[in-house]
């Protein structure tokens, strides 16, 4: 499974430049850190903050769960047709390659 703080990383970049993010405890947003790359302005930086703010971690980790569980019920499917040759297409269409 993606790790969260992927997720947040990922959010993160999409409204101000950063080098990555550290989240020291999961329950504690005071712990989490945000490393801005140095033309990051103030805008970008509350933006960022914002997006901190908002992030919900039992709503974000359900999103990974149920990813997860849709790929795994995809492979499933697939490896129990009858008379199914995988292909390399639908490895890739599963995230498995």
């Amino acid at each position: 499974m993606r790790p969260l703080v992927d997720v947040l990383d990922e959010k993160l970049q999409a409204v101000a430049p950063i080098f990555g993010v550290a989240i020291g405890s999961l329950n504690t947003k005071q712990t989490w850190r945000i490393d801005f790359k140095p033309e990051a302005t103030p805008s970008q930086r509350a933006a960022a903050q914002a997006v901190v703010d908002a992030f919900d971690v039992a709503a974000e980790e359900q999103k990974l769960k149920d990813a997860e569980q849709a790929k795994q019920d995809k492979k499933a499917s697939l490896l129990n047709q009858p008379n199914k040759s995988v292909t390399i297409q639908d490895l890739i269409d599963l995230g498995l390659l």
